[in-house]
Parts: structure tokens; C-alpha cells; sequence
């Protein structure tokens, strides 16, 4: 009966999440909807291949991204980067961080991570200012498109960026129990007339139990992620809460390894076109995924990123990792993704 207690705690505390999440962000103020949409993306070609079902692992490299937490189960020290084209190469997506355990030998396990992620569209046209005339030269739009001409050499070209710089730390609190954090920068600017300037926190619990049993949640943008705009206009990305768990097996002495999770996210700014289920103005996206390891060498990976097919495949050879990850899309072009880590 002693045992269980401290694993009935861990529980009731990783339910505390969307508890907290429901009470005070289920109509956050003032939410713009669509703001940060680059952070929604997800890092790591190895989550990304399990269907984006990782916050219940949340064990390497990209945990800062998918559950800072899981920074403190780490055991050496990770870079890792990714990097995709999307959309026929239109958008570039980037991924880079470091992740280290900290602390002293029989103290609490800790860890911290600085990660970077970026967003870019380049050679966007911007046209405004110019005049677009008919084939005889008299300025008249009434033609068809055909007989109208666009003199592109003078065009204008400009480029969009958006930049998150995430600052994480997460600590074992009690044997097996996580809490991290992250403090996140945004930066956006299309080309030198529009920037902006943003500043949010995430929140992260990880219990890693018996029997290879996991759970974990994170709370994005907890405190509604604020975003000035050069123009005075402000944006506000709503908190959203996601839940993880997941459970490994060995076989054969460890020769095979398989992982089943299973993730549920959680929005509060009524986005119900893009989720599976809502209750009010809380949507759902459910995310299923599948790992399968031979001998720590070689994985194959597969799952669901709400009705969009995923799967991937991964590689380990000494300290070196390489994955890649495979992503249907129902509505848009189906995007590749590819990852490389180095622990040390």
C-alpha cells in the first residue's frame, strides 16, 4: 500500500493539467486564431514518424519541444537538427538544439535545453504599387487574364521568417516524477517593413513508472503567448494542453523493442475545422504511433497525426542518429522530414 501512494500522487498531479487547462484558458482573451502556427509544425523526424505521439516519451533530443520534462531523464548530452521543404520546397523548416543533463552524481536528475526553430518562405512577390495594363497599353482590367500584361521585372521580392528560441529545464522532483519549462522568444519579420516580437512559457510533467509504462503532459503557451506587431497590432496564441502515455516491451533480451503511445491534443480557441472532436470551444486531435527498434540499430515507425498517415524510419550507429519521417496530408502535398543527432 506504501508503494502505491507515491505512483497515485504522480497521477493525480499529471491530471492536474488539463484540469488547469480547462478552468482557466478554455476562452482565453482576446486568442487570435492561427497566430504561431509555425510552432504547431513539430521538431524531430522520430516523433513526427510515431504520428507526432511523443509527449509520453519525451526522450531525446526534442523533448524541449514536445515535453520539456523530459529533458531530466537524459543521459548524455545531445545536438540535434532538423530540416524540411515543404509544399514543392515553397517552405523551409528548420530544427536545432542542445540538450544536457546537469547536476551531481546521487542529486536530483536535471536537465536543460536551448533549442531554435525557424520558419522561412523566400521570394515572395510583392506587387503593390504596380500597374498592370491590358495588351493595348490603356490600364483597362475588364480582359481576360490572358491578355493582360505583368511586367515581373518589376517585382519586388521579399522574404518571411518566423524564429522561436526556446530556453528549457526540467528536474526530478521524486523517483520516477518530472516538472520542466521552457521560456520561449518569437521573432517574425516579412521582409523590412513587418516585424514583430513575442514572449511565451510552456509547462511539462513526465512520470516514467514501472513495467515500461510512461505519461506525460505539456502546457503550451501557458500564460496566452502575447505577439507585438510594428503596426500596433497584437496577437495572442492560445494555451493548448497536451496528453501522452506510453508503454514499452523488450523481447529476446532486448533484441527487439516495441513502443505503443498514444497522444491527445488539446486546443482552446475553438479551431474545430482542424480537430476530430470538440466539446464546446475545446477541440481534439488524438495522435497514435508505433516504434519498433532491432537492436537499438534500426527502427521502423508508424502512426496517425489526427486522420493524416505518418510513418518513418530511423538509424543508430555509435553516437551518430539519423531519421526520417514521412507525412501524409488529405488537403496539401505530403512532406518529408529528415533528422540528425549526435550524443556525446
Amino acid at each position: 500500500m506504501t508503494s502505491s501512494f507515491p505512483r497515485m500522487r504522480h497521477l493525480a498531479l499529471l491530471l492536474a493539467f488539463p484540469t488547469l487547462g480547462l478552468l482557466l484558458f478554455a476562452r482565453p482573451a482576446h486568442a487570435t486564431r492561427y497566430a504561431g502556427e509555425f510552432l504547431r509544425i513539430g521538431v524531430g523526424a522520430r516523433a513526427l514518424g510515431m504520428g507526432s505521439a511523443f509527449a509520453g516519451l519525451a526522450d531525446d533530443g526534442s523533448a524541449a519541444y514536445w515535453n520539456p520534462a523530459g529533458l531530466a531523464t537524459l543521459g548524455t548530452h545531445e545536438v540535434s537538427a532538423m530540416h524540411a521543404e515543404q509544399f514543392g520546397s515553397i517552405v523551409q523548416y528548420d530544427f536545432l538544439s542542445y540538450a544536457t543533463p546537469i547536476g551531481a552524481p546521487g542529486k536530483a536528475k536535471q536537465g536543460l535545453a536551448v533549442s531554435l526553430i525557424r520558419l522561412g518562405v523566400d521570394e515572395i512577390p510583392d506587387t503593390r504599387g504596380l500597374e498592370i495594363i491590358d495588351v493595348n497599353g490603356n490600364g483597362r482590367f475588364d480582359y481576360p487574364e490572358d491578355r493582360l500584361v505583368v511586367d515581373e521585372s518589376r517585382f519586388v521580392f521579399d522574404s518571411d521568417n518566423d524564429v522561436a528560441l526556446l530556453f528549457s529545464y526540467a528536474r526530478e522532483v521524486s523517483r520516477g516524477f518530472s516538472l520542466g519549462g521552457n521560456v520561449k522568444l518569437i521573432r517574425q519579420w516579412l521582409g523590412d517593413s513587418l516585424r514583430s516580437n513575442g514572449f511565451g512559457l510552456d509547462l511539462g510533467a513526465l512520470y516514467v513508472g514501472s513495467h515500461g509504462w510512461s505519461a506525460g503532459a505539456k502546457l503550451s503557451d501557458a500564460t496566452t503567448t502575447r505577439i507585438l506587431w510594428n503596426t500596433g497590432t497584437d496577437e495572442y496564441i492560445a494555451p493548448s494542453l497536451r496528453l501522452g502515455v506510453a508503454k514499452t516491451k523488450a523481447f529476446s533480451n532486448r533484441k527487439h523493442v516495441l513502443t505503443a503511445a498514444f497522444d491527445v491534443d488539446m486546443g482552446f480557441s475553438d479551431e474545430q475545422l482542424s480537430s476530430q472532436a470538440h466539446l464546446g470551444s475545446v477541440t481534439f486531435l488524438f495522435h497514435p504511433g508505433l516504434e519498433y527498434w532491432l537492436e537499438r540499430k534500426l527502427a521502423l515507425r508508424a502512426g496517425f497525426e489526427g486522420q493524416n498517415f505518418a510513418a518513418g524510419t530511423g538509424f543508430r550507429f555509435k553516437k551518430f542518429g539519423l531519421d526520417y519521417a514521412y507525412l501524409d496530408h488529405q488537403d496539401l502535398d505530403s512532406s518529408h522530414r529528415i533528422s540528425a543527432s549526435f550524443a556525446f
